[in-house]
């Protein structure tokens, strides 16, 4: 019986999504917005590119920063938001 209650949680979970579609009260329960998803991965990826130790990692955050720009037009440019730490990094090593 333990393994049939199981499997049975496991279909609830996988069934979630397509509930979401139709269900009030299923999509009320996602808590992640769009623009929470973006301004996370917007500080996942200023936090990999000050840190990165690589050319070749920040040459790589450089692109995908470009890709999200291109996909975000209406936000402020990630682009210059990289950019300007490494600025900043320069000022305040002179």
């Amino acid at each position: 019986m333990a393994a049939q209650n199981s499997t049975l949680h496991l279909l609830d979970a996988l069934s979630d999504g397509d509930a979401a579609t139709a269900s009030p009260r299923a999509a009320a329960r996602r808590e992640l917005t769009v623009a929470e998803a973006n301004a996370t991965y917007r500080a996942e990826l200023v936090t990999e590119f000050v840190t990165a130790t690589d050319w070749a990692d920040e040459l790589r955050l450089l692109a995908d920063a470009t890709r999200y720009d291109q996909a975000n037009p209406d936000e402020d440019s990630l682009f210059d938001e990289l950019n300007a730490t490494r600025i900043g990094d320069l000022a305040v090593a002179a």
